[in-house]
């Protein structure tokens, strides 16, 4: 995991899950998630998560929670002790929501800033984009002792579409973000934190989606419920961290970009 800047003393691995009522979900929204760890507990956190993997003879090259647990095959104990990393470290669990229905239309607008790799006109890059300035008012003003700075993001390149690795620095002080870095998920193992997160995330909110628009069917499934568990535990343990987006974080962040 190289890096730019030597004084980062946080790296965040970062992951998105999609939600759409054209795929029968309840909802049009993306939702980012952010597992942090503090720089020199790397490794550690990596080797556990490698012990995990070799004792429940997870051998596939690359992780991929959607291939790892099933319906058929659930593996509670798995992702037990992969919850238990995070909790044991203390890994704080970010996680933001983009409402399509109600940011799409109005963000467009600043289109007029798109170039080759920045377009307003697509959903899945306004979301990327409400998440960076999202978290970093949040760390920044909101809750400014909560992670160690500077940050440095890591993201699979298949969340923003990138055909090789992709770097770039965020460009003032006004960003306590300093770099994020788009690449595959191969050369970065601790990918597979946000991807578990987002993954158990994912299962919990479809099952209460279900409940909230009066889908009263009691949840059957071993992996759902175990799913919830585990998020009901992080959650518990106060590391669960849900960054809003508001009128005002979004007015500041502009003022700052823009100017």
């Amino acid at each position: 995991m190289s890096n730019h800047l030597e004084d980062v003393e946080t790296l965040m691995f970062c992951d998105e899950t999609k939600f759409s009522i054209a795929n029968s979900d309840k909802e049009d929204a993306i939702y980012y998630f952010g597992i942090s760890v503090i720089k020199e507990d790397v490794a550690r956190v990596n080797q556990e998560i490698k012990d995990i993997l070799q004792k429940h003879k997870v051998k596939s090259g690359v992780y991929h929670s959607t291939k790892v647990f099933r319906e058929s095959r659930p593996r509670p104990n798995l992702m037990d002790d992969l919850t238990q990393v995070i909790i044991r470290n203390r890994l704080k669990c970010f996680c933001h929501k983009y409402e399509k229905i109600k940011l799409f239309e109005t963000t467009k607008i600043l289109a007029k800033f798109n170039t080759e790799i920045i377009d307003f006109n697509k959903s899945e890059f306004q979301a990327l984009f409400y998440f960076l300035i999202a978290a970093n008012t949040y760390l920044r003003d909101e809750n400014p002792n909560l992670l160690k700075t500077k940050i440095a993001m890591y993201f699979d390149r298949n969340v923003y579409g990138v055909e090789a690795t992709e770097a770039f620095t965020f460009p003032s002080e006004y960003f306590v973000l300093k770099q994020m870095t788009f690449t595959e998920k191969s050369k970065i193992s601790l990918l597979l934190l946000p991807d578990f997160f987002g993954y158990i995330f994912r299962k919990s909110k479809i099952s209460k989606n279900k409940i909230d628009f009066g889908d009263k069917t009691l949840e059957t499934s071993t992996l759902t419920i175990n799913a919830f568990k585990n998020l009901t535990e992080i959650n518990t343990s106060k590391l669960f961290y849900f960054i809003e987006t508001n009128q005002q974080t979004i007015e500041k962040a502009f003022k700052h970009i823009t100017k």
